[in-house]
């Protein structure tokens, strides 16, 4: 009886473990928006922007007058003319939104382009200096609450990530 209390006295009693697990965090897309690469895209869909923006305001100018024009001229039209320059006013206004849809959508798909490729060329550093600084998990920053700023990477990889895509001389491609 003695041993069998013994035996699930030892079991039973809370042991302490000890583990060292390296554990670091990393702001991706503060890298995305601030590398040297990051930035380079970054003018290029400003530059896409800035073509067409004022296409979308001439078209937002234009669609301002017509909704004017017929305000102005409500008492003065029979009904019949009214609803034409409503429906060529609603046709004008689909056109602009299909035009500003096609922008969007042209300034997305260069966004998720050129994340891509920052992101393929990251992904083997990361993976390198994780292995070399002997990092067992590496959290993304925006998922964590409260952590010393010791285990923050970010800094460390960006500038690696900048010598990196020097070497490569990426940002002279056009």
């Amino acid at each position: 009886m003695k041993k069998f209390f013994f035996f699930i006295l030892i079991f039973l009693l809370p042991q302490n473990i000890y583990a060292k697990t390296n554990i670091a965090f990393l702001d991706v897309k503060f890298i995305i928006d601030n590398s040297n690469l990051g930035v380079f895209y970054g003018e290029k869909l400003k530059k896409i922007e800035n073509k067409n923006t004022p296409i979308l305001k001439e078209k937002q100018s234009l669609l301002k007058d017509k909704e004017i024009e017929i305000n102005n001229q409500k008492n003065i039209l029979k009904p019949e003319q009214i609803e034409l320059k409503v429906k060529e006013l609603n046709s004008l206004i689909n056109d602009y939104k299909l035009i500003r849809s096609k922008f969007n959508q042209e300034i997305s798909l260069k966004k998720k382009e050129y994340t891509d490729k920052i992101l393929s060329i990251l992904n083997p550093i990361l993976t390198n200096y994780v292995e070399k600084n002997n990092i067992d998990l590496v959290l993304e920053k925006k998922n964590i609450l409260v952590g010393i700023k010791t285990l923050d990477i970010t800094k460390e990889l960006l500038d690696i990530f900048n010598a990196e895509t020097q070497k490569l001389e990426i940002i002279n491609d056009k």
